[in-house]
């Protein structure tokens, strides 16, 4: 009876959870991963398309926090498909969590071995074997400080995000006082940059990785059950950091799109932070951006690891995973669920040595995340229109908004899936059908482990 009453700490403000929300999304590492592509397949529009998908987002957020103040679980949304639609549907949402956040794991974790190396050995930067071994002991860091406790890791991550939100602000200044700089592209790249930007499908893809890029600030749902204010805490504290965040993406994408040009950017999609900085004349410039990424890219990792321990604590603790990812610590810490996923991502992120590059890495991992990512946000918007249908008080924020966000991600979704390269197209496909797969072996093992512990219950507890 005692162990079944203990629960999450409840050490979290809103602040704390607007700061959280706002790390997670890591602007930093998000313009240095994704702008380049993204200005590769919208050209200028990139900017409309980001705009699009945070209104997108925003009204996913808004239906995370009417759920989250009326059924906080750090289960967050595979708990809210649970309850709204099944054992089936929970466990297929489940599924959802796990690999959309496992790989947004690996997603920081091979950068940070990345702009690691560029600032300690530039030469051996694109290595992959390095970069694995590197990006795998920043995977032990991260699991280490969530490990350490919510305040501390809470503490670091405000530090952090505000020295890469001075950068982005100092950077973004300069860039758009400074005269427009355009290092020279073939005229093919240019034309295809073009064409490319004003098709419909160029804007989709677009979007899709707006989807990694506006990401993250659904940890405050994961986090509810550590509020300890009133119960539309966490959900105000996601929506600002979105609302911040955003507005600091957009305008650092203007900016940085003054100075540099499309053809440019195409040219460097992979390094668009870095092509940021020769513009504006190397030296501590590159230096400044480089540890900024950085920083962001340890943030980001770090509140991986928090949002998707909360959710495999809560899976262990509603059957869907084996029993002991559901306990705490002495702590009340879910210790078991950081330990085992901080042993998979460091073995999975040393396996990436075998990439034939870093980069390659990179961007098959970016492209699978957008879509699981998607189609876990478009799950738990169904289950906030199927809880709210009914109740006139939430007609707009649990209902119409989460509906016209999940029909708004399934486009882009489906039009990413369709112009993605074969090798990421087959990453995401087989990831989503591998979740039938999960469902099936929850079907026959977890329910067994349910039911025992229920009936287990029913015997110590009595009618």
């Amino acid at each position: 009876m005692a162990a079944a009453q203990r629960r999450l700490p409840r050490v979290l403000r809103w602040l704390d959870f607007s700061v959280i929300s706002s790390a997670s999304m890591a602007p930093a590492y998000s313009l240095a991963a994704t702008m380049g592509g993204m200005i590769a397949a919208a050209g200028d529009a990139s900017l409309f398309a980001l705009v699009a998908l945070s209104v997108v987002m925003t009204f996913l957020a808004v239906a995370f926090a009417r759920m989250s103040a009326r059924y906080p679980n750090a289960g967050s949304s595979y708990a809210w498909m649970e309850m709204a639609f099944g054992p089936d549907v929970g466990a297929y949402g489940a599924w959802l969590a796990i690999i959309s956040t496992f790989f947004a794991i690996l997603a920081t974790a091979v950068p940070a071995g990345i702009y690691t190396l560029e600032l300690l050995a530039p030469a051996h930067a694109q290595q992959p074997l390095l970069v694995a071994v590197v990006g795998a002991v920043w995977t032990l860091c991260g699991a280490g400080l969530l490990y350490a406790g919510m305040r501390p890791t809470a503490f670091v991550t405000a530090a952090a995000l505000l020295f890469e939100l001075l950068v982005l602000a100092a950077s973004a200044v300069a860039a758009a006082f400074h005269a427009p700089v355009h290092i020279a592209a073939s005229q093919a790249t240019k034309g295809a940059t073009t064409a490319l930007g004003l098709s419909f499908f160029g804007f989709m893809n677009a979007m899709a990785l707006s989807i990694w890029m506006t990401d993250g600030w659904e940890v405050s749902a994961s986090t509810s059950e550590e509020n300890v204010g009133a119960s539309t805490t966490a959900g105000r504290g996601g929506v600002t950091g979105l609302l911040v965040t955003s507005a600091v993406l957009l305008l650092c994408m203007a900016a940085y799109l003054h100075l540099g040009s499309v053809a440019g950017f195409k040219d460097h999609a992979d390094e668009a932070l870095n092509y940021v900085g020769v513009l504006l004349g190397g030296g501590i410039w590159q230096k400044l951006i480089s540890t900024a990424v950085l920083i962001s890219t340890g943030a980001s990792l770090w509140t991986s690891f928090l949002y998707l321990s909360r959710g495999v604590y809560a899976m262990g603790r509603n059957g869907v995973l084996p029993r002991v990812f559901g306990t705490l610590d002495h702590r009340n810490e879910p210790v078991w669920a950081l330990l085992s996923i901080g042993a998979v991502a460091t073995v999975a992120q040393l396996l990436t040595a075998w990439s034939p590059s870093a980069n390659d890495a990179l961007q098959l991992v970016l492209s699978a995340t957008s879509v699981f990512l998607g189609v876990q946000f478009v799950g738990a918007a169904a289950a906030s229109v199927r809880f709210f249908w009914k109740d006139p008080q939430e007609r707009v924020g649990g209902v119409l908004l989460p509906l016209l966000g999940a029909l708004a991600l399934v486009t882009v979704v489906a039009g990413a899936i369709y112009r993605e390269p074969a090798a990421s197209r087959a990453a995401a496909l087989s990831g989503l059908l591998a979740g039938l797969l999960f469902v099936l072996a929850v079907r026959i093992f977890g329910r067994r482990a349910s039911g025992r512990r229920l009936r287990g219950a029913s015997l110590t507890n009595g009618p």
